[in-house]
């Protein structure tokens, strides 16, 4: 393990050895485990009793170190670059947010993430670095990628003055059920994996506030509809107490935020079968901590409260919680498993908060065939630590503490990964 090349293995094959390993699949630690990986999956996870002494790949020593899942942040923007409010994303070229996403991704690999689903880009950015990154031509986590955010005018993501149009812009504004099967149909030919659609406005948002819904039930319905038709998911931009009940209706797969939630939405929320919560609690403390944009730190002191209140009582109810950063606007890109920390804060055990960022995660992203545990026949997607995150959930947030990561059983060294020219 001490070679410095980012790429060790290129085969795809190797077995982790002396392992302490987390498996993702049931609680605690087991000791002096294996995970071996042919052509890029696992094969076996055991005890090293068991393992032959007859292998034909390499052989990583983890001598006795911390090995876990592949870390899944379900929701990223890998175009966003500490921006001040969304005007200044659509200013910039489209051609200059392409290398700020190919920077973001080979970032977040560097920090243990090798699963992540972009909601929300710029024309077809997202499905150009996801297919760059399975062609090989740049490192970086697996990616599910949207398109532009769709959403009312006036709504979410629609920054541009009435007399503009902007072919290019974050978001894509629509009016009425014809537009949105169109804006459907025409992200299906992008080539997206999911459809990211905003009911209510957010703090950065220029025309609404997060209190305010922009969508229409009957636009919901026929966009969830629509995409369904094309076996997409839909991630759900969601903060006032009606969003969430109408993407509760309308059959979404992910509500983003979930700002404000009352009892009753909370328990049809538990009862939902295909519906997760991605709570996102970095936007919040981001703006508190680090905002300076008045609209901004005003609505998230008023949305604090309320947003942590509806957090923690979705998790006492038993709400199924995807991790989520929304990362990249404040916090730097990279710190995702800043999330993590927060959920801690706010009720989660630490296991729970690793679990909602692999086992869940994955669930939510209906990608648990693949990643989230480490099981034969899935990616051999894992991590490498130093330190225990079951007894610190902040080690994640360390680069140092992450020693190596593994995804698809290419072997990497977050320090050659790293992109130290972002700070």
């Amino acid at each position: 393990m001490s070679d410095k090349r980012a790429h060790l293995n290129a085969n795809h094959d190797l077995t982790v050895v002396n392992a302490r390993l987390w498996d993702g699949v049931g609680p605690g630690y087991q000791d002096d485990r294996f995970v071996e990986i042919r052509q890029g999956r696992v094969t076996r996870v055991g005890a090293m009793s068991e393992l032959s002494k007859d292998r034909d790949s390499k052989v990583l020593d983890a001598e006795g170190r911390y090995v876990i899942p592949g870390l899944i942040d379900c929701h990223v923007h890998l175009i966003y670059d500490r921006f001040g409010n969304l005007n200044a994303i659509d200013s910039l070229p489209i051609e200059f947010h392409t290398l700020v996403a190919t920077r973001a991704a080979r970032t977040l690999l560097s920090y243990g993430y090798t699963t992540v689903r972009d909601v929300g880009t710029r024309g077809a950015i997202g499905p150009a670095v996801r297919d760059a990154i399975r062609a090989g031509m740049v490192d970086g986590p697996r990616m599910l990628a949207a398109g532009p955010i769709i959403c009312g005018t006036a709504g979410l993501a629609d920054s541009t003055p009435p007399w503009m149009t902007n072919a290019s812009s974050l978001g894509m504004p629509v009016n009425g059920e014809a537009e949105v099967r169109k804006a459907v149909r025409t992200q299906i030919k992008m080539g997206v994996d999911v459809i990211k659609v905003g009911l209510t406005g957010a703090e950065a948002s220029v025309y609404s506030t997060t209190e305010q819904t922009s969508f229409s039930p009957e636009e919901l319905r026929v966009l969830v509809d629509e995409a369904k038709r094309f076996g997409k998911t839909v991630a759900c931009h969601a903060q006032s107490y009606l969003s969430v009940q109408m993407a509760l209706d309308a059959g979404v797969t992910t509500i983003e935020h979930g700002t404000r939630m009352d009892d009753e939405t909370i328990e049809r929320f538990a009862a939902a079968e295909e519906t997760y919560l991605v709570p996102t609690l970095c936007t919040l403390y981001s703006v508190l901590e680090l905002g300076t944009n008045p609209k901004q730190v005003s609505e998230m002191k008023e949305n604090e409260e309320v947003w942590i209140d509806s957090f923690e009582r979705a998790h006492r109810a038993g709400v199924k919680i995807a991790a989520g950063s929304d990362l990249g606007n404040r916090y730097l890109q990279g710190e995702q498993a800043k999330e993590l920390e927060l959920m801690v804060r706010h009720g989660m055990s630490n296991e729970e908060a690793l679990v909602s960022t692999t086992r869940t995660a994955a669930q939510a992203l209906h990608l648990s065939d693949r990643v989230g545990t480490l099981e034969a026949g899935k990616f051999g997607d894992l991590v490498v630590l130093e330190e225990d995150p079951l007894e610190d959930i902040a080690v994640l947030q360390r680069r140092a503490s992450i020693h190596l990561v593994v995804q698809g059983g290419r072997t990497f060294v977050p320090s050659d990964l790293a992109e130290e020219v972002r700070r």
